[in-house]
């Protein structure tokens, strides 16, 4: 019931930004509420690592980890947004901090982390990751490529198809990401250290 509740409101929040009115800020590309969206999404997926990671056990440096993972994400769709404030090309490094102390975290707790990744083999909740990743670099490529426009539409199609397909479904994926972190996080703070050790 409570995962049949998750896909239908995603399925209206993934829809939400088309239903905005049109006017010149184009909030319906990826500029604009589409991107705030992601942003949130993945914001509140690393504020639920962290709170898992309380009562992770051995596997709080993972979710430690995984936090800043998707906090890095979070901070690569403000790109645009930062690019106003930071000079030069700076803005398009600013995720790699936590990017690195991600990292730092995964090979400083080696052993926990090979550990999990078992877990997370069995896990469903994989399955909604695996699913994300799919849609970002597979389906997000390919759908959000001007040569796949091109070649169906022939050249009547408008110059903005390729990057409001590709903010969707990153909105999409950002979506899967949020219910596959829900799904590893809620039974460790029901259920403080009950996580299978593989």
């Amino acid at each position: 019931m409570g995962l049949a509740l998750l896909i239908s409101l995603g399925s209206v929040l993934v829809l939400f930004p088309a239903w905005l009115p049109r006017g010149p800020s184009s909030l319906t590309v990826e500029d604009g509420a589409v991107e705030l969206l992601q942003v949130v999404l993945l914001s509140a997926s690393a504020a639920f690592l962290l709170a898992g990671a309380a009562h992770a056990g051995r596997f709080r440096p993972i979710y430690q980890g995984l936090s800043f993972a998707v906090i890095a994400a979070a901070v690569a769709e403000l790109e645009n947004g930062l690019a106003v404030i930071l000079p030069g090309k700076t803005s398009g490094w600013v995720f790699l901090p936590f990017v690195l102390v991600a990292a730092w975290k995964f090979a400083r707790h080696r052993r926990e982390t090979l550990r999990f990744i078992g877990f997370a083999a069995r896990h469903p909740s994989s399955g909604f990751i695996a699913a994300a990743l799919i849609i970002i670099y597979v389906f997000g490529h390919f759908f959000g490529s001007r040569a796949f426009w091109q070649a169906t539409l022939e050249s009547d199609f408008p110059p903005d198809l390729p990057r409001i397909c590709r903010g969707y479904l990153e909105l999409l994926s950002c979506y899967f990401i949020f219910v596959g972190v829900i799904g590893f996080c809620i039974p460790v703070t029901r259920r403080p250290g009950s996580i299978p050790t593989g």
